[in-house]
């Protein structure tokens, strides 16, 4: 079956990638292209007819990368989460897509955030925080200031239900990302509760049919085979957000993983059997992409971009390997300097919330320079991680994002956290965990672990117990400051 293949699609907040993948989930062809963002002040849109022709355009350009007789045996979308996705009973876009980093409903969530008892039965339900870029939440925005464009919906959906729709011209939805703001966690089932509080009742029959991600969703059609190249026929399985995918893709499937997403944002994910909600929780509790597990998701504002900035600073060449090899020969702990990453212009959301936080060093001194301080700043995103992943107790970490090809960084982060770590010879983890899906949809694979038993084995990295003893102490100080600086940020 070498010339046989599964597709994943990603349909990323920034990047659309399109990618091939043999039954032993092996990366073989790949093609990608920038998402067309209309960012204006507090908005962030994009038009759902353009990303579908960039889609569309992506899918046919990797499989014009196929050999003869080659197939492709099924295929799944996965896409970044939450946002307002709406369209009419013809099947057209109510005006642009809502992203889920968009702002424009802040107030609302923090009149909603002040009736404590409204905040805290959402949250009871949904397993989730209010925030402006949720579904519910931009639901509610709509209805009381365009009530003209929610009287025209049909239906809601999100990123990778619009694109799964085009391809096979059904309407439904998956659990995964149902979960974020839609359903009763504890039944797995929408909450006419939730909309009642949000005083959106009217709108709960908007919510399309619920699939599991693996689950069967309908064939590509004849018009989509037109415009993708994809044979018509071909299966389609529901997909997931896109952190359920990459949680599946890197391998994070039983209970005590956990998976970290070093990209843009630094995603901690960590899989549980049983529901964990505790007050001031500042994670999303969310449905994994397997059968009867969640996810416990922190997202903090800003990973890699603390990375680029200090290259940047120093004016680094982008050769992140030469670097890391100077990085290497500094101790641990970087002489005693500490770096909180909290470079974002937003502050930082996870562990913690607080839009005046930002980046800082401490701890310098006569052995500091500029090696030690981008030494400093690698920790410092390893002791975010830590960070949030205390009081979960994983038991493994598996690296995703552009971050996880870093061998260095993985070595930190598993001093850090004094846990294995894990990390994948394949880089598209999200469309590989669509892919995944895909196979199971398709009848290639007989459920989850038969997927995961037919990929090849990730790099295991173990901590090393002196360096974990240096990373304890210098996170302890850590957090001290961080504590301290919370008045000052918030002032």
């Amino acid at each position: 079956m070498a010339n046989k293949y599964l597709l994943g699609i990603d349909v990323g907040t920034t990047r659309i990638k399109a990618v091939l993948f043999n039954i032993h989930g092996r990366q073989v062809f790949s093609s990608s292209r920038d998402t067309r963002l209309i960012k204006r002040g507090s908005c962030s849109e994009v038009d759902m007819d353009e990303l579908w022709e960039d889609v569309a355009e992506t899918i046919k350009s990797v499989i014009l990368k196929m050999g003869p007789g080659s197939k492709i045996l099924a295929a799944a979308v996965s896409g970044q989460g939450e946002g307002l996705w709406l369209i009419d009973k013809d099947g057209k876009p109510i005006g642009r897509a809502i992203l889920w980093n968009d702002s424009r409903a802040e107030s609302l969530v923090t009149e909603l955030e002040n009736n404590s008892p409204i905040s805290e039965s959402i949250f009871k339900i949904t397993g989730s925080p209010l925030f402006p870029g949720a579904t519910s939440v931009l639901l509610r925005w709509l209805k009381d200031n365009k009530p003209e464009q929610i009287a025209k919906a049909h239906n809601l959906m999100f990123c990778k239900d619009w694109i799964r729709y085009k391809l096979t011209n059904l309407i439904s939805t998956d659990t995964t990302d149902a979960s974020t703001s839609l359903l009763n966690l504890e039944t797995g089932t929408t909450s006419i509760e939730l909309f009642d509080h949000l005083k959106i009742k009217n709108l709960f029959p908007l919510i399309p049919k619920l699939f599991t991600p693996s689950e069967y969703s309908g064939t590509v059609t004849k018009f989509s085979t037109n415009i993708t190249g994809l044979p018509i026929g071909t299966p389609i399985a529901c997909g997931a957000f896109d952190v359920a995918a990459t949680a599946l893709g890197c391998g994070a499937i039983k209970d005590g993983d956990a998976c970290v997403i070093l990209g843009t944002s630094g995603c901690s994910v960590v899989v549980s059997d049983i529901l964990k909600k505790g007050p001031n929780d500042r994670s999303g509790m969310e449905m994994h992409a397997v059968p009867e597990l969640f996810i416990k998701v922190s997202a903090t504002m800003a990973a890699t971009p603390n990375i680029d900035w200090v290259y940047d600073l120093f004016n680094y060449d982008k050769n992140f390997n030469n670097i890391e090899a100077e990085l290497g020969k500094i101790p641990a702990g970087s002489y005693g300097l500490i770096y909180h990453p909290y470079i974002s212009l937003s502050g930082e959301r996870a562990p913690f919330y607080s839009p005046g936080a930002s980046a800082q060093f401490s701890g310098i001194n006569e052995k500091t320079t500029p090696l030690t301080m981008t030494r400093a700043v690698y920790e410092g995103v390893a002791l975010s991680i830590k960070d949030c992943l205390k009081n979960q107790d994983p038991e493994r970490i598996f690296l995703a994002g552009g971050g996880a090809r870093s061998l260095f960084w993985a070595k930190i982060i598993s001093n850090c956290t004094n846990l294995p770590v894990f990390i994948s010879t394949e880089t598209e983890l999200c469309a590989r965990g669509s892919a995944l899906m895909a196979g199971i949809a398709g009848e290639i694979y007989v459920d989850i672990d038969h997927a995961i038993n037919h990929i090849n084995k990730p790099r295991r990295i173990d901590p090393e117990p002196d360096q974990v003893a240096i990373y304890d102490e210098l996170f302890n100080k850590y957090v001290q400051i961080q504590k301290k600086m919370m008045s000052v940020w918030n002032s």
